[in-house]
């Protein structure tokens, strides 16, 4: 990490493109300073893997909305949390939330202190107060998109939804089994609809799958470098 004083406010007023060559180093670099702040010490106590609902935050809320953490409001945070969080990130077991919203009031709480955001304390207390509803609002299958449904449902079925191989398997068996049943019916589940799903589909699936796996590795390398800086 460099000895220059970090920028948080250099993605403001970028678009994507602009910004897409800065986004992964200024996610990993906030995870780092995070972790190495009074804030983020103290949550490390309680929760070792550190990282994921940070670089998740940062990425969903600049990529699909243009939301930079210093110009976010409360709405925004709720936009992220409530809209994006369900529709896009797939939890295989409720437990894989439980740390999401005490890594982001801790992560607040040290871009209140350390750079002076002018809305962290509204966002600090909306988070507090979603904190008992989030485990409700990622499980909420009305608000899934279609990657979420197709891995959750793939999941709940009993296949390896982590590889290309068990989403492809389990593409053959929806195709096969499910899509007539739900035709026959005129219905659907988790928002998937009684239509074949295409190879497309499951690319975008494995796609999605990609990006979470990324966050969760580049918050792990956060982790060793911290682990490495303390011996």
């Amino acid at each position: 990490m460099s000895d220059q004083p970090f920028n948080i406010r250099q993605l403001d007023g970028l678009d994507y493109d602009e910004a897409e060559p800065l986004l992964e180093d200024y996610q990993d670099t906030l995870v780092e300073l995070f972790v190495n702040s009074p804030e983020g010490e103290e949550y490390c106590k309680t929760y070792p893997d550190v990282g994921f609902w940070i670089s998740q935050f940062i990425y969903y809320g600049f990529g699909y909305e243009g939301f930079t953490l210093p110009r976010m409001k409360v709405e925004d945070v709720e936009t992220v949390v409530e809209d994006l969080f369900p529709r896009k990130v797939t939890l295989l077991s409720p437990e894989e939330g439980e740390n999401a919203i005490p890594e982001l009031l801790a992560f607040w709480q040290f871009l209140k202190r350390e750079f002076k955001l002018r809305n962290a304390t509204s966002i600090i207390k909306y988070l507090r107060e979603i904190e008992s509803e989030f485990e409700d609002i990622m499980g909420d299958s009305s608000k899934f998109g279609f990657a979420k449904s197709f891995v959750t449902l793939g999941h709940k079925a009993g296949f390896d939804m982590s590889t290309g191989e068990g989403m492809k398997q389990f593409q053959e068996m929806y195709n096969a089994s499910i899509a007539p049943m739900l035709a026959s019916e005129n219905s659907d589940i988790f928002g998937l609809s009684s239509k074949p799903i295409s190879g497309s589909a499951v690319d975008r699936s494995k796609a999605s799958k990609e990006k979470q796996k990324k966050a969760k590795n580049m918050a792990a390398e956060s982790r060793k470098r911290n682990r490495t800086k303390k011996k």
